[in-house]
């Protein structure tokens, strides 16, 4: 299901420190940020994304997951003796369900396979069934700037947007389709799926990220989940890759 496309007449001149949607250009003296407080919605793109849904999640909401271990047959059925079958444990339930009479019956047989413990990882999904992969590279940029990426997965194919809001800045990057932009669809950030702003800010405790997708028949641009505690895991010189696997 395709994304409605959106045509944009006009583009704003940025004000923000740095380029074009490539992040900060130019040290600002440091400032003392307290958090923000959620606004109802913010402009982006001609369209307003709305943050009434919006979920305060942690690091560890990305990495959740249910785990489980089960015996399991690695190979196809076949007979064991029963005195096998008697004298292991994993074999219990195909013993009593055998013709053997007990151990030492050698005229019958135990059918089974051969067993292992397998273990299952199925991940958590975040509250509106989404799941989001995060990397962080150290050392991959300056180490004044930490760097943000967002990647889509073969199957996510709607809107999907991450922000970084802090410094009185938000800095975004959001792909559709294939496709991928850095604070605002023009030509000159056309495949941008990478951002910074200065470690600073970053590591400021009212910095935080905002994740951000399409949603419903109307493909509502809608603000998501709020991560902050931002240097908890990021310091300079980061890069953190999100990647949005399932929405």
């Amino acid at each position: 299901m395709q994304m409605q496309k959106w045509l944009v007449s006009t583009v704003l001149g940025l004000t923000l420190v740095g380029g074009a949607g490539c992040g900060p250009q130019e040290q600002p003296a440091p400032e003392t940020t307290q958090p923000q407080q959620p606004a109802p919605q913010q402009e982006d793109e001609g369209r307003a994304v709305s943050a009434m849904a919006a979920t305060a999640i942690t690091w560890e909401d990305f990495t959740r997951a249910h785990t489980t271990t089960s015996l399991t047959c690695i190979s196809a059925r076949y007979a064991h003796s029963c005195a096998f079958c008697a004298n292991n444990n994993d074999y219990q339930l195909e013993y009593s369900n055998s013709s053997c009479t007990g151990p030492n019956d050698t005229f019958n047989s135990c059918i089974t396979c051969d067993k292992a413990w397998l273990t299952d990882i199925q991940p958590i999904y975040l509250p509106d069934g989404d799941l989001i992969n995060v990397i962080v590279e150290h050392n991959a940029a300056s180490p004044d700037v930490v760097e943000f990426r967002l990647e889509s997965g073969s199957a996510v194919t709607w809107w999907k947007q991450v922000g970084l809001v802090g410094g009185g800045d938000h800095w975004k990057v959001w792909n559709e389709n294939g496709n991928s932009w850095c604070n605002w669809p023009s030509a000159s950030t056309a495949n941008c799926n990478t951002n910074s702003q200065w470690t600073s800010i970053v590591t400021d405790p009212g910095s935080y990220f905002v994740f951000s997708k399409a949603k419903g028949i109307f493909a509502v641009h809608t603000e998501m989940y709020r991560l902050y505690n931002l240097a908890d895991r990021l310091s300079g010189g980061d890069r953190v890759t999100f990647r949005w696997t399932k929405d």
